[in-house]
């Protein structure tokens, strides 16, 4: 397995999709942004594509320096698991997507905690199944971006409150 195009790759996936994800955020952004609970929810689904995009960006830098991949990846899931944390919490009067995403989200818990682990004791990995890594990252980041994506299609596509429809 490449890794370096793997990273290179997934980089610029996360960050295109947190492009569109900002668009979506655009197009319901009252709804959104109207009480915090809800903007840390968009925020979070937010760092579901920063995350992986920084991480894949830090393994591409590791070059004969592991630290920082480590560093890297330790930091994000420690920050994912907390933004996992205080964004589930505190959505008033959930409905819909928000109550979904806000029920779901707590799936992130453990991928963040995985990297995080794996970041600080990367023998574990090696000896434990067999597989480098980075790799083990990969894939848990591979699952990080599929619920970001999951969840901004369940926010895009939530029918706007009270069934009004809006005028373009």
């Amino acid at each position: 397995m490449d890794t370096a195009t793997f990273y290179a790759t997934t980089s610029a996936v996360s960050f295109t999709l947190l492009g569109f994800w900002w668009v979506v955020v655009q197009f319901r952004h009252e709804e959104m942004t109207q009480e915090p609970g809800r903007r840390r929810l968009a925020f979070v689904v937010s760092l579901h594509f920063i995350l992986p995009g920084l991480m894949s960006l830090g393994a591409l830098l590791t070059g004969d320096a592991p630290i920082v991949w480590r560093l890297t990846f330790g930091l994000a899931g420690i920050a994912g698991m907390v933004a996992v944390v205080v964004a589930s919490r505190g959505v008033a009067d959930p409905t819909g997507a928000i109550a979904a995403i806000g029920r779901y989200e707590w799936l992130a818990l453990p991928l963040y905690a995985v990297l995080t682990l794996v970041a600080i004791r990367p023998d574990l990995v090696q000896s434990a199944v067999g597989l480098a890594p980075l790799q083990v990252e990969g894939a848990v980041m591979t699952l990080l971006v599929f619920l970001g994506i999951i969840f901004a299609w369940a926010l895009f596509t939530d029918p706007h409150p009270g069934g009004a429809s809006r005028e373009v």
